[in-house]
């Protein structure tokens, strides 16, 4: 089996990938296992990448993932859409926390910190 590069896949390509490679780090972090969750992350981090450097920034398919069942899939689709759509994005992230859905709670509590204030300053 040949495996395309992500500046192969069509956007609905993308997106499976993302929610696939979501519920790894769903599974990994239920059962503490740093290694996948970390591969998943920069696999996610660069799909998001290629879709921002997609003609019109294609992040925006990743709305519809706002109402995905799973918690990790809504903490990332809302993560990466953050800069076209920030109210809407701070709103599934604050859900999540409000659901108190451990162990994401705390990641959407870090992300919703970053979305609000920015980066943290070096000292």
């Amino acid at each position: 089996m040949t495996v395309k590069k992500r500046s192969e896949l069509s956007v609905d390509q993308i997106t499976r990938r993302l929610i696939d490679l979501s519920l790894t780090q769903h599974e990994a972090v239920l059962y503490l296992e740093t290694r996948p969750y970390n591969r998943a992350y920069l696999k996610i981090k660069g799909l998001a990448e290629e879709l921002e450097a997609r003609p019109g920034d294609q992040r925006h398919v990743l709305v519809d993932l706002f109402d995905h069942p799973n918690p990790q899939v809504r903490l990332n689709a809302a993560t990466y859409a953050h800069p076209l759509f920030p109210d809407p994005a701070i709103k599934v992230v604050q859900s999540i926390i409000d659901a108190k859905r451990h162990p994401q709670e705390a990641d959407a509590r870090t992300v919703l910190d970053y979305f609000i204030n920015g980066p943290l300053e070096p000292e």
